[in-house]
């Protein structure tokens, strides 16, 4: 519930667009062995990160210009709200939940 919560601080505007880049997937981190990319793993983007994921499963989030969220970090790409998430960011909102 917390998660959904934090939809109106995620999105303090319901239209705007959260930019994405490579420090907010996880994966991306100089001890998992692969090719990595800059910027790289920050916490503070890979908690916001995991948010957004959590919120892209069940509809409220979407990729912009991606198939899937990780492919909108790792190519620098954003998400933004679907009509369902800016209902719950209103409900939020006006402290409705």
């Amino acid at each position: 519930m917390q998660t959904l919560r934090d939809i109106t601080k995620l999105f303090p505007n319901p239209t705007e667009q959260i930019e994405l880049n490579p420090s907010f997937e996880f994966t991306n981190d100089k001890t998992i062995e692969h090719e990595y990319v800059e910027p790289y793993a920050i916490p503070e983007n890979v908690e916001i990160f995991k948010k957004l994921q959590q919120m892209n499963k069940v509809g409220l989030v979407v990729p912009v210009d991606e198939e899937h969220m990780y492919f909108a970090a790792m190519n620098g790409k954003s998400c933004k709200l679907t009509a369902l998430g800016f209902h719950y960011w209103r409900l939020v909102k006006d402290k409705r939940i």
